[in-house]
């Protein structure tokens, strides 16, 4: 008899206390107090012996890749999803891909391309992305990533891969070219 008026007073307590409302005010107070992330991320690599870095800002994104004293690569991105699930999806793109030379030259041409991105597990992706565009013998661009992303945290990811970068544009008797390929490994953080 004691056991049934305990567990009929208890379930008349948590009836009365899920059925609590919260107050609009009360919410209000709780949403101000939420810290508000960016849309930001940064990521730093290390590229086949060059230092590269990766900012991207919703959904643009700039490449700077720092090969030695006299080449520079840079590539502004601008992606759209096309679709998405539970962590897997594809992506296009639209870039513009540039290289500097110490011989105060710059070269720059357009790319389209395409992301693919698939969690293996739940801390765990494989993406796939490819953009360049051909203009004949006088200028090429192709840029290819194959790579594993870790999320050992929520804002922060460590990613490991292949990447080459294949960059080539003749101008009268000048020639703009940038090839580099090889391993990375980078560390990302998002805000």
């Amino acid at each position: 008899m004691k056991a049934s008026k305990i567990f009929f007073a208890a379930m008349l307590l948590t009836n009365s206390v899920a059925a609590q409302e919260v107050t609009p005010e009360v919410d209000r107070g709780i949403q101000s107090v939420k810290q508000e992330k960016f849309n930001f991320n940064a990521e730093v690599r290390d590229f086949d012996k060059a230092g590269e870095l990766l900012l991207t800002y919703k959904n643009i994104s700039a490449d700077w890749i720092r090969a030695d004293s006299d080449k520079n690569f840079f590539k502004l991105k601008f992606s759209r999803e096309i679709f998405s699930l539970m962590g897997t999806g594809v992506e296009w793109h639209v870039a513009l891909n540039g290289v500097d030379s110490a011989r105060k030259s710059f070269a720059a041409l357009p790319s389209v391309g395409i992301n693919l991105y698939a969690r293996i597990r739940p801390r765990l992706d494989f993406y796939l992305q490819f953009s360049g565009l051909p203009f004949g013998r006088r200028a090429h661009v192709a840029d290819f990533e194959v790579g594993l992303k870790y999320f050992p945290r929520k804002d922060f990811s460590l990613s490991a891969g292949w990447r080459e970068v294949n960059f080539k544009r003749r101008r009268g008797g000048e020639v703009n070219d940038f090839a580099r390929s090889g391993a990375f490994v980078g560390v990302r953080a998002d805000f």
